[in-house]
């Protein structure tokens, strides 16, 4: 293979939305390796439960943002493929592919001026239900006084994160995915490294929080920089109007159905550690959101070959090109697919045997539990990538999603919680997931689309969900 061969590999990687995208994945998916096991080890089972519960919430300010950045990435989308203001609902090519600025700048104004609200009505939930929601679990903890210094760190940045996210909608919108996802993997090594000092030093919960937090506001402050050189620097010469009509219609309705639809499904995997924190056994607690935080590293990396394809396939869609916009999800969804299962065993198989290993202070999940939850997120897998894939086309189904998949949730775990303690939240998101949520996004996707299951999971779908099958029965028998 010859030195230009070689370059034009590289070049093609570095500039890979899909392998960027997994590359920062895999930056931070190394916490696993080398940060979860000095905390296991340093920390005591109370500050394992308390830094899981911090990472839980600070988790949640996604939720918050109310499906807004993937509704303004959409958007966006369309403007670059063409729109104009008035076509966001409906996107229509009037402008031969080319990007539409003028329509873009009154997008982007009108998202400043909805993450400004967003981002204070968070600070003051935060202030307040998230304060209560921890007096029980930092109460448990030897040093009190410095987990409360951990809690108000963490309430400033997040008070800043919800305002950075209008850098990330911009970036992804205007598909510059490959060196968002970069940066993203350069700062979340840098919050790793800090980390892994701490915890070596001898560092408490506030070090590690700190350190965690800073390379947050590191990567925020390089979005925002992108922002405004990346497409010759538009963004920088964006200037700030009053509210846009026009943006916020075709924008809102899209924004908090999607926003109900996270928040009354993922949304309430999330807060069940957070529940069940009140009155659970601190080693209980550390064992569960440990379980939780594994199965929600392995979901997040599997999005990577779909995910990072979103605004390509919105902007096909404007631009009316069926046949590769179908091609092309296909390939996103059936590596996704393989990566979450092939994912799933390694951590199950080697996790157990490292805990015990480095003498942890916190119990690997039963091998129930563990096949419970990865049958659940994988449900969730393809019914969300389904659910993305007809929200290329702006018509919004998650409220109804939300409302019938939440209540199935609720219903089932709170009915078996007394008998089944914490298995009932994986058995609760099985049952709503196959009871609701995944068949009826699959359907949505494959009517808009002109396609039948057979004709469309046979190439995703069906091969993984054997291999996982057949693992799981092998383990718990």
């Amino acid at each position: 293979m010859g030195k230009s061969n070689i370059r034009g590999m590289v070049s093609r990687a570095w500039n890979s939305p899909t392998i960027m995208t997994w590359l920062s994945f895999l930056v931070r998916s190394l916490s696993l390796i080398i940060v979860l096991p000095l905390i296991l080890i340093r920390f005591s089972t109370e500050e394992i439960a308390l830094w899981y519960l911090f990472i839980t919430i600070i988790g949640l300010q996604m939720f918050v943002d109310m499906g807004l950045s993937p509704t303004f990435s959409r958007v966006i989308s369309y403007a670059m493929g063409g729109a104009d203001v008035n076509d966001l609902k409906s996107p229509k090519n009037k402008n031969n592919g080319k990007a539409n600025w003028e329509s873009i700048e009154c997008i982007s104004s009108e998202m400043r001026r909805i993450y400004s609200s967003i981002s204070w009505f968070w600070t003051v939930l935060l202030s307040t239900a998230g304060t209560a929601l921890l007096v029980i679990p930092i109460s448990q903890v030897q040093d009190t006084a410095l987990a409360w210094s951990a809690w108000v760190v963490i309430l400033i940045v997040s008070t800043i994160v919800i305002k950075g996210n209008i850098f990330i909608s911009y970036l992804q919108g205007i598909n510059q995915i490959a060196i968002f996802r970069r940066w993203e993997a350069i700062t979340s090594f840098g919050g790793i490294i800090a980390s892994i000092l701490v915890l070596v030093f001898d560092g408490n919960l506030l070090g590690m929080v700190i350190a965690n937090q800073g390379f947050v506001l590191v990567s925020i402050y390089i979005n925002r920089r992108l922002s405004r050189i990346l497409e010759d620097g538009h963004f920088k010469n964006f200037s700030i109007k009053g509210k846009n009509n026009k943006v916020f219609d075709a924008v809102w309705p899209s924004a908090w159905r999607s926003g109900i639809g996270v928040i009354l499904t993922a949304g309430l995997m999330q807060l069940s550690g957070i529940m069940y924190a009140q009155f659970g056994s601190s080693a209980e607690i550390a064992t569960y959101l440990l379980g939780l935080r594994l199965i929600i590293t392995v979901s997040s990396f599997s999005q990577a070959p779909f995910y990072s394809k979103l605004p390509l396939l919105s902007r096909l869609y404007a631009e009316g090109k069926k046949d590769e916009l179908i091609k092309i999800s296909q390939r996103g969804m059936m590596l996704s697919h393989w990566v979450y299962v092939i994912g799933f065993i390694i951590i199950g198989v080697a996790g157990e045997k490292l805990l015990i290993l480095i003498e942890s202070n916190a119990d690997f999940p039963s091998h129930l539990l563990w096949i419970l939850l990865g049958i659940g997120f994988f449900a969730e897998r393809y019914g969300a990538m389904h659910l993305q894939l007809y929200s290329i086309t702006n018509q919004i189904i998650w409220h109804t999603v939300a409302v019938w998949t939440g209540l199935i949730l609720l219903i089932v775990s709170v009915s078996l919680l007394p008998r089944y303690d914490y298995l009932s939240f994986a058995i609760a998101k099985i049952a709503a997931y196959f009871g609701f949520y995944s068949w009826y996004c699959a359907r949505h996707s494959y009517r808009k689309f002109g396609m039948s299951f057979l004709q469309y999971e046979s190439k995703t779908t069906l091969l993984p969900t054997l291999v996982l099958v057949v693992f799981g029965l092998w383990w718990l028998s």
